[in-house]
């Protein structure tokens, strides 16, 4: 059963393939261009040093955002173009749920997860999400906020807010940093190693082993759309609403659902 799965919503691009729960290959890659030229290379590569065909794909995951728009709708048609062609399952999530699953791979012991990313405009894309068996399960859903609204969420929803995995280059603008420390993580005690990091986790491998393990919920390349979670800021600039039609039930039909759509 081998899965590709990637990650391109954020400028640091995860990459992975995976033969059931056996991880093969797993590839970093900070894009500071467009994941347009670099996306098909690398899975290319991928499968080249797993000595694997694409042919022999079975199933392939993607995140559908939030994050860049440009690099969740590259990964997302990639997605879908290669699932379409090649006849193999697909598997669409949120870029926060992929960080979750990531966070509490590398750290077994716990049971919650915060990832958090910089949404600009003085807000973050953040969620909590707690370990359900082989992959994780909404508690907050994600959505964009401002990092006191966040906060708030969180501690309404996890007794100890020092429990859960935090992780994500939003990290520092929800939790504080030094002086500017949220006050339920200060003053207890002897320092100790705290479970968060600013840096992106490998979302990518731990997406790609759980196609192979989890019950992951499949969809159709023509139903999955990205979920931005807010509109881009050239939509605020001109006052436009490019969010993607929502496909028909009917999937053979292409029929939009907004209104005045034929």
């Amino acid at each position: 059963m081998l899965n590709l799965a990637f990650d391109t919503s954020t400028k640091h691009g995860r990459f992975a393939l995976a033969d059931g729960d056996q991880l093969l290959v797993y590839r970093p890659l900070n894009v500071s261009g467009s994941y347009a030229d670099a996306l098909l290379p690398v899975i290319q590569e991928m499968l080249a040093e797993a000595g694997r065909e694409q042919s022999e794909l079975s199933g392939i995951a993607v995140t559908v955002g939030p994050g860049s728009f440009t690099g969740v709708r590259i990964g997302v048609a990639t997605a879908k173009g290669l699932a379409w062609g090649l006849g193999c399952r697909l598997v669409g999530v949120t870029s926060l749920e992929a960080m979750a699953g990531a966070l509490l791979a590398e750290h077994p012991e716990a049971e919650l997860a915060v990832p958090v990313l910089d949404a600009r405009r003085g807000e973050v894309f953040s969620g909590v999400f707690a370990r359900d068996g082989a992959w994780v399960r909404a508690v907050a859903a994600p959505a964009a906020d401002k990092p006191d609204q966040w906060w708030d969420k969180i501690c309404a929803e996890v007794s100890d807010p020092n429990t859960p995995v935090y992780g994500g280059d939003g990290t520092g603008l929800l939790l504080g940093q030094g002086e500017t420390l949220r006050p339920q993580l200060s003053g207890i005690g002897e320092p100790t190693l705290r479970r968060w990091s600013s840096a992106h986790p490998a979302t990518a491998s731990a997406l790609a082993v759980a196609m192979g393990v989890a019950n992951l919920t499949e969809t159709h390349a023509f139903t999955l759309v990205p979920e931005y979670m807010r509109v881009s800021d050239a939509e605020v600039k001109r006052r436009l609403d490019l969010t993607p039609d929502k496909p028909s039930d009917e999937i053979t039909s292409y029929q939009s659902q907004r209104p005045g759509h034929d």
